[in-house]
């Protein structure tokens, strides 16, 4: 088996010439997290100890994505916390690298791979919501303002999570989208609609519509899905009584309150860690002290922009916005812009994209994207 390593890191398992790798990789992203990231770094371990590895220079992007790394792991008082989070990122970087390494042929058995994987993880969330013992935190539910006990969250642990997921490749499958056949992409998008209510994510509810009409800027078919969607979600919420689309319910709920004093506590936070914050994944050991009614257990700032300034402050958020704005050189098609134009969207009140679960769908989406060509300097 051959390798390739950039710097310090493998980017060409020889199994990806037989799609092995990226394929595992994909299923178990969806299924389980967990094993994901075990078997990301089983598969960088086992290339570092083979004798036939060719070596190389890094590129940019690896030698930005180490300083982001080193920015946000230097910085903290805890650094094992940070190390984990560190870690993550790293094995993030290996599966962008795993990908970029796949030809056209591969990428489209891959795509058709995630769309079965995704209709397997939408069946198991519509059985979540069907399922009589079925039931999550009340926070999540938010019951005293709306009339919902229970929100979909399938293999992604979080509703709000698998609304981006679902989001995500929903995007995808409107690119080959013809809803007069029945076909995959249609089943996609028709039964993850339907999750995607059941979800009752207010956010993946308007960073999908916020996406599409990028996508619609480009291209007018993109129209009717927007209608489309958005007569099934908001039409739903007003036939259930739910009232989660209504702005000024939501304005008011518990959710959205909660949401404000955590970023008031971490604009502080950010100003007393201005250069460089304090570490990635520490924000629950620092919030008691700017803040009485954030809770201790808090594990992220619900805003990805505030979230980098927290964890690794202007030094940080400037080496992120290099490579925030490399791949924007890369991108080339509809879905891609709207992809990132939904993630945007969506991290003005969530930090789902930084979540691990979505951070390596991202890095092996931004990996297809790259396809073998250089990180534009």
């Amino acid at each position: 088996m051959n390798y390739e390593i950039t710097g310090n890191l493998i980017t060409e398992p020889a199994s990806v010439k037989n799609c092995f790798t990226p394929f595992l990789l994909l299923i178990l992203s969806a299924l389980f997290i967990p094993a994901a990231y075990i078997f990301v770094a089983a598969v960088f371990i086992v290339g570092l100890f083979r004798k036939n590895s060719r070596i190389r220079e890094m590129g940019r992007l690896d030698i930005l994505v180490y300083a982001y790394v080193a920015t946000g792991l230097i910085s903290s008082d805890y650094r094992l916390i940070s190390a984990v989070y560190a870690a993550i990122m790293l094995l993030c970087l290996y599966a962008f690298h795993i990908f970029s390494s796949l030809n056209s042929s591969q990428l489209g058995k891959l795509r058709s791979l995630l769309l079965i994987v995704s209709l397997a993880v939408f069946i198991i969330g519509i059985l979540q919501y069907f399922s009589p013992g079925f039931s999550i935190p009340s926070k999540w539910v938010d019951s005293g303002e709306y009339s919902i006990n229970r929100r979909i969250y399938s293999t992604f642990y979080n509703p709000n999570v698998f609304g981006f997921y679902i989001s995500f490749i929903i995007l995808i499958a409107c690119e080959n989208l013809d809803l007069r056949k029945v076909n995959l992409e249609s089943a996609v998008f028709a039964i993850g609609t339907t999750c995607l209510i059941l979800t009752f994510s207010r956010t993946s509810w308007v960073s999908l519509l916020a996406g599409l009409s990028v996508a619609a800027l480009r291209d007018k078919k993109y129209i009717k899905y927007i209608l489309i969607l958005a007569i099934a979600i908001f039409g739903t919420d007003l036939l259930m009584g739910i009232g989660r689309a209504n702005p000024a319910r939501a304005m008011e709920d518990s959710s959205f309150l909660y949401r404000l004093d955590v970023w008031k506590a971490c604009i502080e936070i950010i100003k007393d860690n201005f250069v460089s914050g304090i570490g990635f994944g520490t924000l629950f050991m620092h919030i008691s002290e700017y803040s009485s009614s954030v809770s201790t257990k808090i594990e992220h700032c619900h805003n990805i922009y505030l979230q980098i300034l927290t964890e690794t402050g202007f030094l940080g958020f400037s080496i992120f916005s290099m490579v925030a704005a490399g791949i924007f050189k890369k991108l080339r098609n509809i879905t891609a812009f709207a992809v990132l134009a939904m993630t945007m969207v969506s991290g003005l009140v969530d930090s789902i994209p930084l979540t691990p679960q979505i951070m390596i769908m991202l890095s092996m989406y931004a990996g297809a994207l790259n396809e073998k060509k250089s990180f534009p300097d």
